[in-house]
C-alpha cells in the first residue's frame, strides 16, 4: 500500500483530519486584533508581548484579555501541584543535560516532520534569527520549568499563553499569505493540533530519550511526574482534551503514529532548518565536527534510524564522509563505533581547549573604582573559589577537565570508555548552559533568564571541598 492510499489512525482519530484543526479560542482572540482599526498599534503589542516580559496590555480587544485572563486563573489540585513539584524537583537535580537534548536530539529529530517544518521555514524564523528562535525555545522551558510557575504572579503560564497566542498570530499571517508564499493544503493547517500535541510531547518523551542515551535515565515515576507536568502546560497551549495521554506509555504511543504519519515525507525544510541550528550551535564556539559527531550519537534511532543521514548528509557528507559510513556487518559496526567514540573524544579535548580561552568572556565585569574597591574584589574572589561559587561556564569546563583528563582516558592503545564520553557530554551541557545565562539577546529587556537559586544548584560540583583558614575548619 503507498502512502497516498494509507491511512493513520490514532485511538479512532484520524491524523489527516487531526492536522484540518488548528486552535479555535486563540485563533479567536488573534482575530480580534487582526480585525482592530487599530490593528498597527495592537501588532505592536504583540511584538513587544514577543520580546519582552511585560504582562498581557489592556489595551488588547475584549476577546483576547478574555482569552488570556480565563488562562491565568487555571485552579490546580494538590495532587497536580505535587506532581508540579516532583518535575520541579528532577529540573534542578538533572537539567542541565535538557540544553544538549534539545539541541542535539530534540530539535533536529523533529525537523524530520516536514509539513509542520514548512512554518518554520516559510516565517523565515530559523532562517534569518536562528539565534533568536533557539534561545526562545529555551527560556520557554526555563519559565515553565521554575519553581511555582504555575502561579499567576508567575512566568510560566504567561509565556506558555504568548507562545500560544504567537502560534495563532502566525497562522494568520501564513494563511493571509503575509510572508509572500501560498500555504499549500495538502499540507492541512499551520500548527495544526497534531504539530501541537507532537510538540509537546517532544518536551517529555525525547528527553526520556535522551536521558537514556547520557546513560542517567529516568525512573519510571519521575517519568510520570515530568509527562503530566508537560502534558499540563500543552493544555495550556491549546492541545484539546482528546490528544491528552493519560500516561507515558499511551503518549508514546501517539509520538510513534505521528512521527510515522509526519516523517516519512522528504525532508526538503527540515534540512534547511537542521543546518541553520548547526550553524546557531557556533555561538557555543562548539566546533563543526564535534556537533555533528554529538548529533550523530544523539540521533540514534530505532523507529527512524536513517535520520542522521537525512538531517546533516545534505549539508555534510562531502565534507565529513567518515560520519556518513553505514557499516553492513556486527564487525564493521563495532569497529565504526570505536572510531566514532575515539574521534568525539579529540573533538572534546578540542573543546575543552576552546573554552578554556573563551571563558575569560564569562567572568562578570566590574568598573574600576578604586584600589581600596579593587583589594576587596581579589578578596571575595578568593572567598568565591574557597565556597566554590564559580559560574556555570567554570564549573562545569573544570567537570569536562575531570572527564577527559582524569581517568586514564589519555593512555595510549586503550579504548576509550563509554563512561569518559557521557561525562564529558554532560559536562558540556552545563557549559552551554553557562554560556545561555549569560546571554542578552538583542532587543530583549531582560535577556535570557536563569533563575538565581537555580542557578546556584548547577553551580555544585557534588564534593565538598576541605579547606582550613586559621584553623577554622569549612565544610
Amino acid at each position: 500500500m503507498d502512502k497516498s492510499s494509507q491511512q493513520f489512525v490514532w485511538n479512532g482519530i484520524d491524523l489527516d483530519a487531526l492536522r484540518q484543526i488548528m486552535d479555535k479560542p486563540a485563533d479567536q482572540a488573534i482575530e480580534a486584533i487582526f480585525k482592530s482599526k487599530s490593528m498597527e498599534h495592537l501588532r505592536s503589542i504583540l511584538v513587544d508581548l514577543a520580546q519582552n516580559d511585560s504582562v498581557i496590555s489592556k489595551e488588547l480587544p475584549k476577546p483576547m484579555l478574555d482569552f488570556v485572563n480565563s488562562e491565568l486563573n487555571i485552579h490546580f489540585t494538590p495532587e497536580e501541584i505535587s506532581l508540579f513539584n516532583q518535575t520541579h524537583e528532577i529540573w534542578k537535580e538533572k537539567g542541565t543535560k535538557f540544553i544538549l537534548i534539545l539541541m542535539f536530539r530534540a530539535l533536529p529529530y523533529t525537523y524530520m516532520a516536514e509539513k509542520p517544518a514548512n512554518v518554520l521555514r516559510m516565517t523565515k524564523l530559523l532562517k534569518t534569527q536562528p539565534e533568536r528562535r533557539i534561545f526562545e525555545t529555551a527560556q520557554f522551558v526555563f519559565d515553565v520549568m521554575d519553581e511555582n510557575w504555575w502561579e499567576p504572579e508567575k512566568r510560566g503560564i504567561l509565556t506558555a499563553l504568548k507562545v500560544r497566542i504567537m502560534h495563532a498570530a502566525m497562522r494568520q499571517v501564513i494563511l493571509d499569505n503575509t510572508y509572500g508564499e501560498e500555504w499549500n493544503e495538502a499540507w492541512g493547517k499551520p500548527i495544526s493540533q497534531e504539530d501541537l500535541v507532537a510538540t509537546n510531547q517532544v518536551f517529555s518523551l525525547e528527553f526520556f530519550k535522551g536521558m537514556a542515551l547520557l546513560g542517567d535515565p529516568l525512573t519510571p515515576q519521575e517519568q510520570e511526574a515530568w509527562f503530566y507536568t508537560w502534558k499540563t502546560i500543552g493544555r495550556i497551549m491549546g492541545v484539546q482534551e482528546n490528544l491528552q495521554s493519560k500516561d507515558v506509555e499511551e503518549a508514546w504511543s501517539l509520538q510513534h503514529a505521528v512521527y510515522d504519519h509526519l516523517f516519512r515525507d522528504k525532508t526538503v525544510s527540515g534540512v534547511i532548518l537542521t543546518k541553520a541550528l548547526v550553524e546557531t550551535l557556533n555561538h557555543f564556539h562548539l566546533p563543526l565536527k564535534l556537533i555533528l559527531l554529538l548529533m550523530k550519537r544523539m540521533l540514534a534511532d530505532d523507529q527512524f534510524p536513517d535520520c542522521f543521514e537525512r538531517m546533516l548528509g545534505p549539508s555534510y557528507r562531502d565534507a565529513y564522509p567518515e560520519l556518513f559510513i553505514n557499516p553492513q556487518t556486527e564487525n564493521e559496526k563495532v569497529s565504526n563505533d570505536i572510531l566514532l567514540r575515539e574521534d568525539l573524544h579529540t573533538n572534546l579535548k578540542e573543546y575543552h581547549q576552546i573554552i578554556k580561552v573563551q571563558k575569560g568572556k564569562y567572568q562578570k565585569k566590574k568598573p574600576d573604582s578604586g584600589l581600596g574597591n579593587r583589594i576587596i574584589g581579589v578578596g571575595m574572589q578568593l572567598l568565591s573559589r574557597f565556597f566554590n561559587r564559580k559560574n556555570l561556564v567554570d564549573v562545569h569546563h573544570g567537570k569536562l577537565r575531570e572527564a577527559l583528563l582524569n581517568k586514564g582516558s589519555d593512555n595510549t592503545g586503550k579504548e576509550i570508555g563509554e563512561e569518559i564520553i557521557l561525562d564529558a557530554m554532560s559536562a558540556l551541557s552545563g557549559i552551554m548552559i553557562g554560556i545561555l545565562s549569560l546571554h542578552f539577546r538583542e532587543g530583549k529587556q531582560t535577556g535570557f533568564r536563569i533563575p538565581k537559586t537555580l542557578r546556584a544548584n548547577w553551580s555544585q560540583t557534588g564534593k565538598r571541598k576541605k579547606l582550613w583558614i586559621w584553623n577554622i575548619k569549612i565544610r
